[in-house]
């Protein structure tokens, strides 16, 4: 009897072993939706990772068009300084940074004012939430 038990004990965790595993489900599981890059999405950032995006934000656009791209003639600090300042008002929070860094650039070349403000209405217009008018 001793040794039954004994057996029944050593072998109970090599059983436990041989079990097959929960199987996992066939479907991938849903992706994360990518972060949308807008003024909800920059405030939500730090002032390093400000600093650091448009860095490279200006290196990759350079580099994407084989050439210097017009928001690259502005120090990124200008830029940053900007897009802070831009997204301050929240009707523009919607706003696509690609979207407003050509803003900024328009701003910081001394478009005019009436300009400025027709495009900011297109981008608030475009960027506005669907079902709102």
């Amino acid at each position: 009897m001793k040794t039954l038990i004994l057996s029944l004990v050593l072998l109970a965790p090599a059983c436990a072993l041989a079990q097959p595993m929960p199987q996992q489900p066939d479907h991938h599981p849903a992706e994360a939706k990518p972060a949308i890059h807008n003024g909800i999405w920059w405030e939500a950032k730090s002032g390093t990772f400000h600093d650091a995006f448009i860095t490279g934000y200006k290196s990759g656009s350079a580099h994407a068009a084989g050439h210097a791209v017009d928001v690259n003639q502005f120090p990124a600090s200008e830029l940053v300084d900007g897009l802070d300042h831009f997204y301050k008002d929240y009707r523009n929070r919607n706003i696509l940074v690609d979207d407003a860094l050509n803003y900024i650039a328009d701003e910081l070349r001394g478009a005019p004012d009436d300009k400025l403000k027709a495009t900011l209405l297109k981008l608030r217009a475009a960027a506005a939430p669907a079902g709102v008018e």
